[in-house]
């Protein structure tokens, strides 16, 4: 195989795939990238058995061939590299001799044989997304994902197609995040279970002025751009029925200035207990006390204005939850509902529907 491809776009795309390498692997061809050159183009597939991803860019292939390389070392290499013309060229023994302007290295490769096999995403029921919603949708949801894997399930976001309805939930059993769009028109039915890792990696490669394609099929999550191809392996097990979480109407609303809210409760909650952050609201006509105590270092207490007429609440959060929570809403007002002291609140946008986090109340 040689190969000569311009530094920058083979710097974009190897990114992608180095991006998907883990660090720790069983087996050792796993830590590489497989670099095919044929035709006019360059082909870089990485893939941890979980998630894989596919990048094809322009190159001019002096001769077809295949080799993996260490994807974190030729990462290392690349970045130093000038932004000249770049050649690569397999030599005897799987060693790969790679050019740069005036820089020269040699590097062991290993021959793709082991290299695991990496679907094409041949799948008739894709959908057409703007990849600033499915970023939005994303932003909204990935922070309620469970960090617990003996909850298996709860280790990445539900994707759920239906009608002309795009829906995305994640939650940690403490929280739950959950994100509605209306599609302009009715897409295929899809439903599955999108591991965390995989979601991380569509928020870093997906552009907000781009359209995208999402297709779910044979257990597999795929993602399909101009020249880009991830596919990831759904997380198997049952979903919590989260339609039954998400409470349908609170006697108590409140609509607060999302960024005065979220200065005050960082203030506050500099002075709660550090494993659980909470912070006690307080509710009454016109107002709204944020408080919290630590016996070690003492308590903090501030007052904000609130639009809220109804009878005295008072009710505890974990205050890193609803940071998390008003972090990923867009608007600058922000609604909370809630029933009572025991019970569930809601954290919504006042101007944008179709996304909320419901957060459980914390005793204080």
């Amino acid at each position: 195989m040689e190969v000569h491809v311009d530094r920058d776009a083979f710097m974009r795309g190897l990114q992608m795939a180095h991006n998907v390498v883990e660090p720790r692997q069983t087996l050792p061809v796993l830590a590489n990238v497989l670099l095919e050159a044929q035709g006019d183009t360059l082909r870089m597939t990485a893939t941890d058995l979980e998630v894989s991803v596919r990048v094809t860019g322009p190159a001019k292939v002096v001769k077809p061939g295949t080799i993996t390389i260490s994807a974190r070392k030729l990462m290392e290499i690349v970045k130093e590299l000038p932004a000249a013309p770049l050649a690569l060229k397999v030599q005897e023994n799987a060693w790969v001799a790679l050019r740069c302007a005036g820089a020269s290295y040699r590097l062991v490769g290993l021959t793709p044989e082991e290299f695991p096999a990496v679907g094409d995403g041949a799948t008739t029921g894709w959908l057409t997304i703007d990849g600033k919603v499915l970023r939005d949708m994303l932003g909204q949801t990935t922070f309620a994902i469970s960090h617990d894997e003996s909850r298996y399930a709860l280790n990445g976001v539900l994707l759920a197609v239906h009608d002309k309805e795009l829906r995305m939930v994640a939650t940690d059993g403490h929280r739950l995040a959950l994100a509605i769009r209306q599609l302009p028109t009715a897409g295929p039915a899809m439903s599955g279970i999108v591991p965390r890792k995989a979601v991380q990696e569509v928020a870093r490669i997906v552009g907000s002025g781009e359209e995208v394609q999402i297709a779910i099929s044979d257990n597999q999550f795929m993602l399909r751009m101009p020249n880009v191809l991830l596919m990831a392996r759904l997380i198997e097990g049952t979903f919590p029925n989260y339609e039954q979480v998400v409470p349908r109407a609170h006697p108590h609303r409140v609509t607060l200035s999302r960024a005065a809210l979220t200065a005050a409760l960082r203030r506050v909650s500099v002075l709660s207990e550090e494993r659980t952050k909470p912070v006690r609201f307080l509710l009454s006509p016109g107002q709204l006390k944020l408080t919290a105590n630590s016996p070690d270092y003492g308590e903090a207490e501030e007052q904000m204005e609130a639009e809220f007429a109804g009878e005295e609440i008072a009710i505890g959060f974990n205050s890193r939850y609803v940071l998390d929570a008003l972090g990923a809403q867009g608007g600058e007002q922000v609604l909370v509902e809630m029933k009572d002291g025991l019970s569930p609140g809601v954290f919504k946008s006042f101007e944008e529907d179709g996304t909320l986090c419901v957060i459980m109340p914390m005793r204080i």
